[in-house]
């Protein structure tokens, strides 16, 4: 049986951090990065798009620091000493314009700020980011958000041509919150690939009639 990490409750890690206002004692903090890098560039032809990919939105129960874990069907837990380094949501959204850019689908994929005009804008927003704990013999790491592509067009608003929600789960292969970690690593990756071929599909199929605005879809990646 793998234990549990080691988790403060926010109620806990709320008094902790009480407890040290106007002291001297220091608390040691590990922090972690989400790590999803596409192997390498693609070898496919790229496209004349230029995208923009505006940043996450995250639910807020996964949008503070600290790594967070469902032990119960209603019961989650944030741990105060194992931290990610960056915001949630801009990190996984500089994973998706990373990814993106390698994929080569986008003749272009646009640095954050900047004033280049886009052809399609990338949305999202991340609904679970967490470790399962609750059966404690095979705990898994699960990630799931909707990401919805839109088609940007000078003096109109933008018209959204695709939609998906997605959600990975993986196996946490070993205890600690490095493997936690790893594992969410391993979640978002699988989730920008099926992203990256979806969007492949959808523009290839673009010189059909936008009229109509697809429903977003869901999609299980385990």
């Amino acid at each position: 049986m793998i234990p549990r990490l080691r988790l403060c409750s926010y109620a806990t890690a709320l008094l902790v951090a009480l407890a040290g206002c106007g002291s001297t004692e220091r608390y040691d903090r590990t922090y972690y990065v989400l790590s999803a890098d596409r192997p390498a560039v693609s070898a496919r032809s790229q496209t004349d798009y230029v995208l923009d990919v505006s940043r996450f939105t995250i639910d807020s129960a996964y949008s503070g620091s600290g790594l967070v874990c469902r032990v119960g069907e209603s019961e989650y837990e944030s741990d105060f000493y194992n931290e990610f380094l960056a915001a949630p949501a801009a990190m996984i959204t500089d994973k998706t314009r990373n990814w993106l850019s390698r994929s080569r689908l986008f003749r272009r994929v646009l640095d954050p700020g900047s004033r280049i005009d886009s052809t399609h804008v990338i949305e999202g927003n991340v609904t679970a980011l967490y470790g399962d704990f609750r059966d404690r013999s095979s705990p898994k790491a699960v990630i799931a958000m909707r990401v919805f592509l839109l088609k940007a067009e000078a003096g109109r608003e933008p018209l959204a041509v695709f939609g998906k929600t997605y959600r990975s789960s993986v196996a946490i292969e070993s205890e600690g919150p490095e493997a936690l970690v790893e594992a969410l690593g391993r979640c978002l990756q699988g989730i920008l690939s099926a992203l990256e071929n979806d969007l492949a599909e959808r523009l290839e199929n673009s010189t059909q009639s936008p009229s109509t605005k697809p429903a977003p879809r869901s999609v299980r990646i385990d």
